[in-house]
C-alpha cells in the first residue's frame, strides 16, 4: 500500500448568515476530528491529517496538516460568523497551500486530498480568484484521481454552484441547516468508506456516492 496518507481539508463558511447554525457547525466539525482519531485507530497502516480554513470577507487558515496528535478543537472564539462570502478565495488559497506543502507526495501517489467545502451562500467577496480559474483547477486536480472535492450547501442549491466549480455531482449535497448534525454524520460515513477503499488499494473519487438523494432540503 503506497498511498497511505489522506489529508482532510475543511473549508467552512463563517459569513454572517451562518450565525443561526454556529453551534452545530462547531460541534459538527469537532465531531469530524473525533472520527479521524477513530479511523487512525481502526486503520493503523494509514496516516490521517487535517486542515481547516474558515472564511467570510477574508480567509483564515486556522491550522494546516495536523496529525491526530495535533488536532485543535474549533472553539466559539475561533468561529464568529460575520461579513460576506469569499468562497472562491477560500478554495483557491487552500489548494495553493496544500500543493506547496505536499505536491511531491501527491504526484508520487503517496497521498490523497479530500476537500470538504461547506457554505450557506453564494460567492460575493473574493478578490483573487474567479469561478473560471477555480473550476479549471478543480477539473485538472480531480483528473489525477488524488484530489476529491465535496460541496455541501446549507439551505442553498448546491448542485447549481458545484457545476460552476466543476465539482462532481456525486460529491454534492444540499441540506437544511437544521440537519447539520445529520450531514456531519454522513461526512463521517464517507471518511470510513474512503479508508476502507484505501485499505483495498483503491482511491475513491466518489466520496459521497452512498447518498442517493442529493437535495435533502424539505
Amino acid at each position: 500500500m503506497k498511498n497511505k496518507k489522506t489529508l482532510y481539508h475543511f473549508v467552512l463558511d463563517k459569513s454572517g448568515s451562518m450565525n443561526n447554525c454556529r453551534e452545530t457547525t462547531i460541534d459538527g466539525f469537532n465531531k469530524q476530528l473525533e472520527t479521524i482519531k477513530q479511523l487512525q485507530r481502526e486503520f493503523p497502516e494509514q496516516k490521517f491529517e487535517i486542515s481547516l480554513t474558515i472564511f467570510d470577507n477574508d480567509v483564515d487558515h486556522i491550522f494546516s496538516h495536523s496529525n491526530v496528535n495535533g488536532f485543535e478543537n474549533l472553539t466559539p472564539a475561533m468561529y464568529v460568523p460575520d461579513g460576506s462570502t469569499a468562497l472562491l478565495d477560500a478554495i483557491g488559497e487552500s489548494i495553493n497551500k496544500i500543493r506547496i506543502a505536499h505536491e511531491s507526495q501527491i504526484l508520487n501517489n503517496e497521498m490523497s486530498v479530500i476537500m470538504v467545502i461547506l457554505t450557506d451562500g453564494m460567492e460575493n467577496a473574493s478578490r483573487e480568484f474567479t469561478y473560471h480559474n477555480i473550476a479549471n483547477t478543480i477539473k485538472t486536480l480531480e483528473q489525477t484521481e488524488k484530489w476529491t472535492f465535496t460541496f455541501l450547501g446549507a439551505d442553498i442549491d448546491a448542485i447549481h454552484t458545484s457545476k460552476m466549480l466543476n465539482i462532481r455531482e456525486e460529491n454534492v449535497v444540499s441540506f437544511n441547516k437544521g440537519d447539520m448534525y445529520e450531514m456531519m454524520d454522513e461526512i463521517s460515513n464517507g471518511m470510513r468508506h474512503y479508508s476502507q477503499s484505501k485499505s483495498a488499494g483503491i482511491t475513491k473519487k466518489d466520496f459521497l456516492d452512498f447518498i442517493v438523494k442529493k437535495d435533502r432540503r424539505k
